[in-house]
């Protein structure tokens, strides 16, 4: 039984391609993971869109102790399935889906992506 996989894998041939070596074309529509874009976001004035909208629990904001006037906002890699729905979401535009799709790395930490937001006059 096992030789007859065997020769039926050598009569086949190569099925696979030639990826990362040559780069593959993506097809129409592909998503790749979100970008976040900081200028446009209102999230420290008190829109959660993205967040509220996110099935998997992958963006997240977090008040700031040690400021008042900002925010924490969170977009954790690992859990984010590629779904566009925090893009859909965000009035603002903040939110966009990327082509990349190459997350590969040794610590999970580096997948969370983190930045701190300051509401439009810097005032609590």
């Amino acid at each position: 039984m096992q030789l007859s996989w065997l020769v039926r894998g050598l009569r086949t041939g190569v099925v696979t391609t030639r990826y990362p070596r040559d780069s593959e074309e993506l097809p129409t529509g592909f998503r790749g993971r979100p970008v976040f874009d900081s200028a446009r976001c209102r999230a420290a004035d008190g829109c959660n869109a993205c967040v509220s909208s996110c099935l998997p629990r992958a963006i997240s904001l977090s008040a700031q102790q040690n400021d008042p006037s900002s925010v924490r906002f969170s977009l954790n890699y690992a859990a984010c399935i590629m779904c566009g729905l925090c893009v859909s979401a965000c009035p603002e535009g903040a939110m966009s889906m990327s082509e990349d799709f190459e997350l590969a790395t040794r610590r999970s930490d580096d997948l969370v992506y983190a930045t701190n937001l300051v509401r439009a006059g810097g005032v609590p």
